[in-house]
């Protein structure tokens, strides 16, 4: 069984929000994992005293003031805990992962990825996509690119459980003659590449039509694209609202249409699946957002132990072993800016 390791300082609702969703999670009997919770002891305790909980499957382990993500991604790196799940400031976090735990094969950049709702894709019903890098690296070379499409499809088939993903790099058409030289170059790289189903470049308003399974971009505009979506989100519920008490007419409309608005909310909302792995460690770390509460943590949580029972280190170090040898090419770790 997992022992996910959670902190519990991180994020606008600590220790609150932390607790909250160990012991969710604890009562849940689909929950094939434990929690190690860190930060202090006496605010933990407190806060799990008011709540129903099982309290053999939560563990406590003290962390000094201000250092919890840190002090947890110690526990996960000398293997007393399996995946780190934290709400920390992403910047933190990502610098707490880098410092300890290291990059599978020649990887050069851990991106940070994300879902987001499309439509259908031939052969298979996942609501869902993957798009990578959403705000760890700004400035990506033509190996990060590649590199990012391998780890995603991977990611895509181990964790999401479609045979064969398809990948697309976001650009800003669908000529890729066009476009920064690292996206040009990547593509050329791409097209080649006969372990991954590439679809080519692939513009914006291909990403809810379902045009990829993987969406790879740089880590500027995928922050964008993510932050766009939960805002349309919540856009159409409010103006949904508005509408609702307008016109008798446009109540029953909505009224309709109720089951898609809050579902779309839904899947666009952080809290639909906790939370975004930083994908290329030899560790399991998700990263939730700081505002994220006891729902959103206790889905990273098990958006973690979904990734440690996928092997997902291992999954992604294979296949960047295996893409690089069918292309013939080798990643240079020190090549690009």
């Amino acid at each position: 069984m997992p022992t996910i390791v959670l902190d519990a300082e991180g994020g606008t609702h600590a220790p609150a929000a932390p607790v909250a969703a160990a012991a969710a999670v604890s009562l849940d009997t689909t929950a094939n994992f434990d929690v190690i919770l860190v930060g202090d002891p006496a605010a933990i305790d407190r806060e799990l005293s008011r709540r129903s909980h099982n309290a053999e499957r939560i563990r406590v382990r003290p962390a000094p003031f201000g250092q919890a993500v840190e002090h947890a991604a110690e526990i996960v790196r000398g293997h007393g805990g399996d995946a780190l799940v934290t709400a920390c400031d992403p910047p933190r976090a990502i610098r707490a992962c880098l410092s300890h735990f290291g990059l599978v094969g020649s990887l050069r950049r851990a991106p940070l990825c994300a879902v987001y709702p499309a439509l259908p894709r031939p052969g298979h019903d996942d609501p869902f996509a993957l798009i990578l890098d959403v705000g760890a690296t700004f400035r990506p070379t033509a190996d990060d690119f590649v590199t990012w499409a391998r780890m995603g499809a991977a990611y895509a088939q181990h964790v999401s459980k479609i045979d064969a993903p398809t990948v697309g790099l976001l650009s800003v058409g669908r000529d890729p003659r066009v476009g920064p030289p690292e996206l040009v170059e990547a593509h050329r790289r791409l097209e080649s590449d006969s372990s991954l189903r590439y679809v080519g470049t692939v513009e914006g308003l291909d990403i809810p039509r379902g045009a990829a399974d993987v969406i790879v971009c740089d880590g500027f505009t995928g922050q964008v694209v993510v932050g766009l979506l939960g805002g349309v989100g919540d856009a159409l519920v409010s103006m949904a609202k508005g509408a609702y008490r307008t016109r008798t007419t446009w109540r029953v409309g909505l009224k309709l249409l109720e089951d898609a608005v809050v579902r779309f909310h839904e899947v666009v909302e952080h809290k639909a699946y906790g939370g975004a792995p930083l994908l290329g460690l030899d560790r399991v770390a998700i990263l939730a957002l700081p505002g994220s509460q006891a729902g959103s943590l206790a889905n990273a949580c098990r958006l973690a132990a979904k990734a440690v029972e996928a092997e997902m280190p291992k999954a992604l170090g294979l296949a960047l072993r295996n893409a690089r040898d069918a292309s013939g090419h080798i990643d240079d770790p020190a090549a690009g800016g």
